[in-house]
């Protein structure tokens, strides 16, 4: 039997035509392939024979067509080209979603536009190129700058390619290419030690790079590094040493001007991912692409939280059909969005602005926050109450995972001793 397919496009999103919270609007556009896929990683990615990169940037355009029908347009403030490995899109690809937005709501002229890349000939790309299509921030995988971290890790370059990403990188900022240039570093990785710490973070300082993102090594399940590390194959990472790591990487990188702004991340002042800073505050953000995570606003709610297919292939066929291809839609209240907001808020340094948690969820929940906090004797000993902000104490970066979902337990039915710090 033959079963009719629906081409009926799907109804524009319904949402308010106000603009985005923060006034202006920042937009997330994930690209899925790779190269070769890490056995650390549980991203959504892909390796492929062959990109479909000129499908892909038509079935993107198509869907910022249809995510924005029922969107205020605003100036763009952040464009951020993630995955996978964007910088195997090409300029020409990625330079016509940012005509495309620049079209639509307009590209402020101190907006912050990002390009991932990875080291290798074949994964960077043309850099200078994306560079004159409006990307003026680049984020390099570099992960290690070792032959034997690299390995373990399976990363497809090697030491030498990574060194020769950071030049090319730091070339084009030094040229005024692009503005600003981050880098990504794994640590704790298992034999990894306190010197090779050092070296890394000084190689990426001395390309004049502003921005390191440094992410402990975390074994995802169903990954192939966590069926290694539960066969017995690889030692998994020791907890000592990582948290060791964590508290060395501040004044490491304090040492090279750059101040730790989040858990994960640091930077030169004003360097900072205002992209990033938009999920962690709480603010909208349109997303496309398969696999993409967006948030926007919506009639009677604080917003609407939706995720695309994972899968590149079903993700591109709904598009072709004139669907937006998602997985899933959920409307956000006032209670979850309070959650949400001390999950994110407390990752960074300056913590959480109280009187701005009050005006978007309500001062009844901003107040539970304080209460619980006090009733759970975390003051002094585990956050700060300062300057209208909560944030988390020196020292306590660490137990950051415990501290939040013990704060988030103030929404209804749940107990005073639901999680975190007994």
């Amino acid at each position: 039997m033959t079963v009719a397919r629906d081409h009926r496009p799907d109804p524009p999103v319904v949402c308010s035509p106000l603009p985005p919270r923060q006034g202006t609007w920042s937009v997330y556009v994930h690209f899925p392939w790779c190269l070769k896929r890490c056995g650390y990683c549980d991203f959504a990615t892909s390796v492929a024979r062959e990109i479909p990169r000129e499908a892909y940037a038509d079935a993107v355009i198509a869907e910022l067509g249809l995510r924005t029908a029922g969107l205020a347009p605003r100036p763009i403030a952040t464009v951020y080209f993630g995955g996978g490995t964007p910088s195997l899109w090409g300029a020409e690809h990625v330079g016509r979603v940012i005509a495309w937005l620049d079209r639509w709501g307009g590209i402020c002229a101190d907006a912050e536009v990002t390009l991932e890349a990875n080291p290798g000939a074949s994964e960077i790309g043309d850099l200078g190129a994306c560079a004159d299509a409006g990307v003026n921030r680049i984020s390099l995988g570099i992960q290690a700058l070792d032959d034997r971290r690299l390995a373990w890790l399976d990363r497809v370059h090697d030491a030498r390619a990574a060194a020769h990403a950071l030049d090319r990188v730091g070339a084009l900022v030094g040229s005024g290419a692009v503005a600003r240039a981050s880098a990504d570093l794994i640590f704790g990785l298992p034999g990894m030690d306190a010197a090779e710490l050092v070296s890394d973070v000084a190689a990426v300082a001395a390309r004049g790079f502003t921005h390191l993102s440094a992410y402990s090594l975390t074994v995802e399940p169903g990954t192939p590094l966590a069926r290694r590390v539960a066969n017995g194959a690889v030692p998994p990472p020791d907890d000592t040493v990582q948290v060791a790591q964590l508290e060395a990487l501040p004044a490491l990188c304090a040492a090279h001007g750059w101040v730790r702004y989040e858990v994960s991340n640091y930077a030169a002042p004003g360097a900072e991912s205002r992209h990033n800073l938009a999920y962690w505050s709480g603010g909208h953000w349109i997303a496309v692409g398969s696999a993409a995570h967006g948030f926007i606003p919506a009639d009677g709610a604080l917003g609407l939280r939706y995720g695309n297919l994972r899968h590149s292939a079903a993700w591109l066929a709904a598009i072709a059909r004139g669907r937006l291809g998602e997985a899933f839609r959920e409307r956000i209240d006032a209670p979850t969005h309070a959650i949400e907001r001390i999950m994110t808020g407390l990752r960074l340094a300056r913590g959480i602005d109280l009187d701005a948690l009050a005006a978007d969820v309500g001062a009844p929940m901003a107040r539970a926050l304080i209460e619980r906090a006090r009733a759970r004797k975390l003051v002094g000993r585990a956050v700060e109450l300062d300057g209208g902000r909560l944030r988390l104490a020196a020292g306590a970066w660490p137990h950051l995972d415990g501290i939040a979902a013990d704060l988030a337990a103030i929404g209804p039915g749940r107990g005073a001793d639901s999680a975190g710090l007994g």
